[in-house]
């Protein structure tokens, strides 16, 4: 219907008519049975529902989803199963009016429902005229990309002159509002008369949520069902829904504050009301709840509302680039959550899928980001590489979340083309400013593989690269010695612009100034340290150029994705790690020589974004942390980006430009940063206090912790609890009185939505081994929200101890779904695939771990073991040969390189995919040459060598190996104390002279042996002797030894006989 509705009004209505006409024939008929009936035609049935009640998202998905059911996949397939004379009737057929039934079809389950009614796109409640002209449709998407422009605009194109005089004022007027929209002016938005009453129901309905669901949705409703132009009208609810996340965008993340008194509260400090707090409870997603100091949370709600994000996805019909804000929205949204975290806390499947799976899509599903423009079909691949299997593992075993994720993903998919279309047109900047977006979402929520793919296409598409680099210079003030210096090389790839790049550009006169940039000597004059390396003379100006001259904010933006990505990649203690950040922070903050001319009530700048310059700031705060020297500075550049939210200038509409693609933290996040960085540097008080003032009571409580003030920790939250209870102080009190009622009580008062306090009691049995209630207890979490793989991790332990070998395979399954490089993950599950006797299955998983931890040499233990269960000589030799790399020599087993080697030298057959040992002898050989490289002195090592050169052939070389075991075994024997360990090393010796003199004994080797047998002869009379005094010695000998040292004497005689 939606593809009708959109391209052929007209015959989508006449098939209404007969749709209505069948319906009236069989009144009894309805949507809950129509899947029933089982002819292609009675889907037509479902139409009249679909169209007059349609409006609710949460009803078109079940509408989807019997489509889905059906026999028949796509609408227009349902078409063919009309007869010819049917079809041949809807062509003809100029004119029908079809007027919505006062009442439900009786039975169906989808009533109507204004309560939960989505916005953009609901459908009129009369038939539309006409449908819009290609120029108004073109003039729109024009509209919308200038939203989507990460540059600043101060002209919006005119209305095409070819337009109805009412159609063009209609454009013009919502044209005027797209700067207004873009800086999140909704005061302006409001003031027009068509919005006027949609201001007007949010203002009135502050009873409670429904109603104001109700009066939202009815007032929308009204509003499409009274435009003359269902896509100005649709473009302008857009406008309304936009303009409410970016004003959201300045009150917590970009600022400055604003004092317009709207429908909700700007207010910072104030507690919540009625209200506000429903609408926190409201944004609570997959059991993780929203921070509860949001400031205008109403307009996240309102705009998600409008988006049609709260209830379910909505398809507007006129919007071809909402998918794009929705999956922003969605993102903000998930970083609105209390937890929210990119270490892997507080993340929300449903927001991941949103936020990134509706960009990319799947295999038959396009995304919104997939084109030839946007993303190549590489990166693509390389995305949902990273994307889908997540996907998949949330939905594994979750019914509701299936279906949920099933609809909403084929409403994202009919959007697609649409949306690809649009953004194809868009300019160069648009486009690689969205794949910037979509690496900082895919790196917060830790899925980096495809992290180079995609900055690649992002630097092609504006002809840019960028390079991490040593450049010879100096740092300090009085060095006279040029050491290289890490910097970062940026600038176009074909050198076009380097002149516009060089230019400067005229101001104002004004003082021109950059977001409060603090520099080393105005906090400590006795520095030496310069603010950046200064380089050397012998490099050359164009050199200089790429390294010193400024650039561009969708330029900055990519290199802030570099600095998020090894952030969250890496190890942030990591010293090499934080120099690579620093750099690419010293070349964002590179600022202008004069400075750029800019609106007025931005101020003249000296960088090309405040917003980009500031994330720069912030990534060099945490890069100087770590060193004595710049500590201080970091300090206070922090707390001063924390204050500059205040500024008034710049605008808030410049400050909004790269919101969503900059990765810039929100205010709250970077004062909890800041209340970190005082408790490492010891100021723990401080620290408290900040926390206490955030409402972030965990952190709080740890401060106290580490202050070693438990007592008043616990006094604190129980006094918060007697005035304010909530889960999170519960679960606060679980984890300072170690107490398990607490968290079931935080359970029951979230009414078992609060994923955390089933994590936190899971924990706790697990600890105390009582393994049946940890795992009942992660389940019950892990139903809410699965997206915490190391609940998997531990449920998955907990089962391989109750040996629940199916159960803890299904676990580390989902697990490694969803973190993938979690090497001890891919081990325990081979070790339950070994333990079900899947040992082919156990192999792949041990590999894959290995792959991970490479440098753990009980990974390849493992692999060594299951490697030994299925006769694969290669993966055996491999994980011999890496033990080997990994000095882990003498944790080789005699065992298992003793049966490598007879396998290889009788030519073993029913080998590992049917393979024979001669096969591998090579592999061997190279391995035993290795492996006498790292440590010869393991005498087993050179018997089995000796084996292997013999049965290749190589006499000459086998006879050297005995001679290397023979020094190697006399000179561990003879200091060996335990009995059983020294027969054995006898024997072995007793075998090495029996196989050295029957070798000098070969006429074929006769005459190259002669130069051996005198001394030979010497180590073994040598040893003979030795022997004989220990046979001799009081106490008493083992028969194997009077054996052992007969037959040294045979050997003896029989090498005095060569003499």
């Amino acid at each position: 219907y939606r593809c009708l509705h959109r391209y052929a009004p007209r015959l989508c209505y006449l098939l209404l008519y007969l749709c209505l006409s069948e319906l009236r024939a069989l009144p009894s008929r309805h949507i809950s049975t129509g899947r029933e009936l089982g002819q292609p035609s009675h889907f037509l049935l479902i139409a009249p529902s679909f169209i007059f009640w349609s409006n609710c998202s949460r009803r078109r998905i079940g509408l989807l989803d019997e489509m889905a059911d059906s026999d028949f996949e796509d609408p227009f397939e349902m078409l063919g199963g009309m007869g010819q004379e049917e079809v041949y009737k809807v062509t003809l057929m100029e004119e029908a009016t079809v007027e919505s039934p006062a009442e439900p079809v009786p039975g169906s389950d989808l009533v109507a429902d204004d309560s939960h009614q989505s916005a953009i796109g609901a459908l009129p409640h009369k038939k539309s005229s006409a449908r819009a002209p290609k120029e108004l449709c073109n003039y729109l998407r024009q509209l919308e990309l200038l939203l989507l422009d990460p540059e600043a605009v101060s002209l919006v194109p005119e209305a095409p002159s070819d337009l109805e005089k009412k159609l063009k004022a209609d454009a013009a007027q919502v044209a005027s509002l797209v700067i207004a929209a873009r800086g999140g002016a909704l005061d302006k938005l409001f003031q027009e008369t068509w919005c006027a009453p949609l201001s007007e129901a949010l203002s009135v309905n502050q009873g409670d949520l429904p109603s104001l669901r109700s009066a939202l949705a009815e007032c929308c409703s009204n509003l499409m069902g009274a435009a003359a132009c269902p896509e100005i009208r649709s473009f302008g609810l857009l406008l309304v829904a936009i303009c409410s996340l970016q004003l959201y965008l300045r009150a917590n993340w970009t600022g400055p504050s604003c004092d317009w008194k709207g429908p909700f509260r700007l207010e910072e400090g104030t507690e919540a009301n009625a209200l506000e707090k429903s609408i926190l409870d409201d944004l609570e997603m997959d059991g993780e709840p929203a921070y509860e100091l949001l400031v205008g949370a109403g307009y996240l709600w309102l705009s998600l509302e409008l988006l049609g994000l709260r209830e379910g996805d909505l398809s507007p019909e006129f919007s071809e680039t909402v998918p794009i804000w929705r999956s922003r929205a969605s993102f903000v949204w998930q970083q609105s959550l209390a937890e929210a975290s990119e270490r892997g806390l507080g993340q929300s499947p449903s927001l991941f899928e949103r936020s990134i799976c509706d960009l990319v899509g799947q295999e038959g599903m396009p995304g919104s980001l997939c084109g030839p423009k946007l993303l190549d079909e590489e990166c693509v691949e390389a995305t949902r590489n990273v994307v889908v299997p997540v996907l998949q593992s949330m939905t594994r075993g979750n019914e509701e979340f299936q279906a949920r994720s099933l609809a909403k993903r084929r409403v994202a998919a009919a959007e697609a083309p649409a949306c690809v279309t649009a953004l194809s047109e868009a300019p160069e900047r648009t486009r690689a400013a969205l794949i910037v977006e979509l690496l900082v979402r895919l790196c917060w929520y830790g899925r980096t593989k495809p992290f180079e793919a995609l900055v690649e296409r992002a630097c092609d598409v504006i002809d840019f690269m960028f390079q991490i680099t040593g450049v010879m210079g100096i740092k300090r003030v009085y060095q006279t010695v040029e050491f290289a210096q890490l910097m970062v090389r940026a600038g176009r790839k074909s050198r076009q612009d380097k002149a516009s790049l060089a230019k400067g550009i005229k101001g104002s006169g004004e003082a021109a100034a950059t977001p409060g940039n603090l520099k080393l000597l105005e906090v400590d004059d006795m520095t030496d340290v310069m603010e950046a390396p200064k380089v050397s003379d012998s490099v050359s100006q164009t050199e200089k150029d790429l390294l010193e001259l400024p650039l561009s904010s969708t330029e900055h933006v990519l290199l802030l994705a570099r600095c998020h990505y090894l952030w969250v990649n890496g190890n942030p203690n990591d010293e090499l790690l934080l120099q690579e950040v620093n750099a690419l922070a010293q070349r964002i903050v590179v600022t202008e020589k004069s400075e750029k001319t800019a609106e007025a009530e931005d101020g003249p700048l000296l960088t090309a974004n405040w917003l980009s310059f500031s994330g720069g700031l912030f990534y060099r705060c945490r890069a100087e942390h770590h060193r004595n020297k710049t500590r201080e500075r970091a300090a206070f550049q922090l707390q001063s980006l924390v204050d500059q939210f205040k500024d008034e200038k710049p605008s808030a509409a410049h400050r909004l430009l790269l919101a969503h693609s900059a990765g810039y933290p929100a205010r709250f996040h970077m004062q909890r940063e800041m209340g970190m960085r005082m408790m490492r540097m010891g100021m723990v008080s401080t620290a408290h206090e900040q926390f206490k003032k955030l409402r972030m009571w965990p952190e709080a409580v740890d401060c106290l912790m580490v202050a070693e003030r438990n007592v008043e920790a616990i006094d604190m939250v129980k006094d918060l609890l007697e005035k304010s209870p909530s889960p999170r102080l519960w679960c606060c009190l679980g984890d300072l009185e170690r107490e398990p009622a607490h968290f079931e009580k935080a359970w029951e008062l979230s009414n078992k939505r609060y994923a955390r306090a089933q994590r936190s009691l899971g924990r706790h049995y697990f600890s105390k081994e009582q393994l049946d209630k940890a795992v009942d207890a992660f389940k019950l979490a892990l139903d809410i929200n699965p997206l915490h793989p190391g609940v998997w991790f531990t449920m998955g332990v907990a089962e391989m101890r109750l040996q629940r070998w199916e159960d803890a395979s299904h676990t580390f399954s989902r697990c490694l779904g969803i973190e993938d490089e979690n090497s001890e993950g891919w081990a325990n599950l081979a070790a339950v695939h070994s333990q079900l006797g899947n040992l082919q299955q156990a192999r792949t998983c041990m590999s894959e771990a290995c792959k991970r931890a490479r440098e753990s040499w009980k990974m390849w233990e493992s692999f060594l073991g299951i490697c030994m269960q299925l006769r694969d000589i290669q993966g055996v030799i491999q994980a011999l040969r890496r033990m080997t790399e990994l000095d882990q020599g003498n944790r080789i087993p005699e065992r298992v390189l003793g049966m490598v080697t007879m396998a290889i030298a009788t030519d073993a057959t029913g080998l590992y995919e049917g393979r024979t040992g001669k096969a591998f002898s090579n592999l061997l050989n190279d391995l035993f040459k290795y492996m006498a490289d790292r440590f010869s002195s393991r005498a087993f090592m050179w018997r089995f060598w000796a084996a292997l050169q013999d049965s290749r052939g190589e006499n000459a070389e086998a006879f050297e190996s005995r001679l290397k075991q023979n020094r190697v075994a006399q000179s561990q024997l003879w200091e060996e104390p335990d009995p059983e360990r020294f027969t054995t090393k006898l024997s072995d010796l007793r075998e090495c002279f029996k196989f050295l003199a029957e070798s000098l004994a070969d006429p074929d080797f006769a005459e190259a042996s002669k130069s051996h047998r005198q001394p030979l002869l010497y180590s073994l009379q040598d040893a003979i002797k030795r022997l004989t005094v220990k046979v001799e010695a009081p106490g008493g000998a083992l028969d194997e030894w009077k054996a052992d040292l007969a037959a040294l004497k045979e050997s003896e005689k029989k090498i005095q006989s060569l003499l």
